[in-house]
């Protein structure tokens, strides 16, 4: 992936603009969303302007192609209003040979200033972020040193090579940052390998009424006893295309590594098994479809997230429309995000934002993980959740998205997690134990291993061998998915409306009877309920 970083400092800006905040992005890739022919115009002029053309992704124009579908006739505008896809910018062909590298942000200023006046068409062309569910892992070059690009789940890449878990490795870390390193160790919340002597959650046989269907957008749900197919749809298709990148590479799904030379787990390994572990726990009647969207790596770009998220709102609303063998989503959870570039900016809104309100509007609850930086900066997706103040709108006929912070196991809130008025929800999201896939058992190995008397082996802890299927680890990304799965279970308790209008509004219903934070301390004065406590909005 051909990224680059965007500095506030010496990058473009239009006139009267507000001014962008550092970001990661693609070097030669824009997103245009619907098919307005002065969208496509202006792009091309500015395309032009810069010896470029503009080059449509094939996938994409493909999957447009998909609207066409007649079940579709009433609902194609609101699809076709969301739909992003990917273009590339390449050299004009009759160039001299030799030329300069696109600028893409420059460009896309300059395709701005051609539509300054039509406010509709400023936010079809955007950015291609890259959006990370990538854990703090030591040394590696992305995701270490650059908090714009730091991602969710809470990994080390080494667990046995750090004398004590709060040192400080660099003269330059303060100790609030050996604060948050402390959860990447094993022990104190770092993923490791456990063992599971509990029973298995107790699934339902016999059902008066459809399970409720979770929807995860991840690594992909490996091989555990848990989840087989009566629990997880792995690879889901809509119109016979597979929503997400599909099945892994065999050998990769069954190790957890890409690296033929080191063999080592990579930061993201497992974290879909996880995850899946989390939601069957809080609600074991659910279905859970599995939506791989990027690998071990746990870097996917703004494209292939769109994408996914595009394909799953086309299958909600063929669903919702009756159609055979689909179930409607329920509840989506995804632990993922990026910084946006101009998130104040209400003119140059997110493209990520129009699918996913598409998919509240058809009656899913969006769940997202906060992040893990330790920061109030507004992350996407989290930072569209509504809230009094922001800058996205509570519909009525929607329901909103939900974002989900991390707690410890003593119930205080994880030194980690993200934080803001975005942040709804708290759920544990420290030092879980969930499921992995069994067939891990990557390069590293016991300090020890010996042979006693009587042949028996003893050993030291194999620090990445989960062949028990179970293991421990930290992060927003888990909070999410155990939010997820509490709603779930909420959802399945309720009488469930087939018509939209009545599905939309029990579940915002089901959403606002959740346990949230606690509400601030009423202002003297203020009118309180007999309990004491704020009779104002919250949760």
């Amino acid at each position: 992936m051909n990224l680059r970083l965007l500095d506030p400092q010496s990058a473009y800006q239009l006139r009267g603009h507000a001014e962008p905040q550092p970001t990661a992005y693609v070097a030669d890739s824009l997103l245009v969303r619907g098919e307005h022919p002065r969208t496509l115009e202006a792009l091309d002029e500015a395309a032009a302007e810069a010896g470029f053309v503009v080059e449509h992704d094939p996938q994409g124009v493909a999957d447009l192609a998909l609207l066409d579908d007649p079940r579709l006739r009433d609902q194609r505008a609101d699809l076709v209003a969301v739909w992003t896809r990917r273009v590339w910018l390449r050299p004009a062909p009759d160039g001299r040979g030799v030329h300069r590298p696109i600028d893409i942000w420059r460009l896309l200023q300059s395709y701005r200033a051609r539509v300054a006046g039509e406010s509709d068409r400023l936010a079809d062309v955007a950015l291609e972020h890259p959006v990370l569910a990538s854990p703090i892992t030591r040394g590696h070059p992305i995701t270490r040193g650059h908090p714009i690009t730091r991602g969710h789940p809470i990994t080390r890449g080494h667990p046995i090579t750090l004398g004590h878990p709060i040192t400080r490795g660099h003269p330059q870390e303060s100790a609030a940052d050996a604060g948050v390193e402390a959860y990447t160790v094993p022990g104190w919340g770092g993923r490791q390998p456990v063992s599971w002597t509990g029973p298995r959650p107790a699934r339902s046989v016999r059902r008066r009424k459809p399970r409720p269907v979770v929807a995860i957008l991840d690594t992909g749900v490996g091989e555990h006893p848990w989840l087989g197919p009566d629990v997880v749809t792995r690879d889901p298709e809509v119109l016979d295309t597979v929503i997400g990148l599909g099945p892994a590479d065999p050998e990769e799904r069954r190790r957890g590594t890409s690296d033929a030379l080191l063999g080592e787990l990579e930061p993201d390994s497992g974290h879909g098994t996880f995850i899946a572990g989390l939601v069957h726990q809080a609600c074991p009647d659910a279905h859970l479809l599995d939506v791989r969207l990027y690998g071990g790596s746990g870097m996917v770009t703004e494209a292939e997230l769109l994408r996914s998220l595009q394909l799953l709102a086309l299958r909600q609303v063929l669903a919702v429309s009756g159609a055979e063998g689909l179930a409607p989503v329920d509840v989506l959870t995804m632990s993922l995000g990026y910084y946006h570039e101009l998130p104040g900016d209400a003119a140059f809104d997110a493209l990520l934002a129009g699918p996913l309100e598409l998919l509240g509007t058809y009656g899913v609850a969006v769940v997202v993980s906060a992040g893990n930086d330790a920061s109030s900066r507004p992350i996407y997706p989290a930072a569209l959740a509504p809230y009094p103040g922001g800058r996205v709108a509570d519909r009525a006929d929607r329901v909103p998205v939900t974002a989900v912070g991390a707690l410890n196991p003593d119930s205080t809130v994880a030194l980690f997690s993200n934080d803001g008025p975005w942040v709804r929800f708290l759920r544990p999201g420290a030092a879980l134990v969930s499921t992995m896939p069994t067939t891990y058992d990557a390069a590293l190995e016991p300090s020890h291993v010996v042979t006693n008397a009587r042949g028996e082996t003893r050993a030291a802890l194999d620090p990445d061998d989960f062949s028990s299927g179970f293991g421990v680890w930290s992060g927003t990304s888990f909070a999410a998915p155990v939010f997820a799965g509490q709603l779930a279970a909420a959802w399945d308790a309720t009488d469930r409306e087939p018509e939209l209008a009545k599905r939309v509004e029990r579940m915002r219903e089901v959403l606002d009877g959740m346990p949230g934070r606690r509400d601030p301390e009423p202002e003297a004065g203020a009118e309180s309920g007999s309990d004491g406590s704020s009779t104002g909005a919250g949760s």
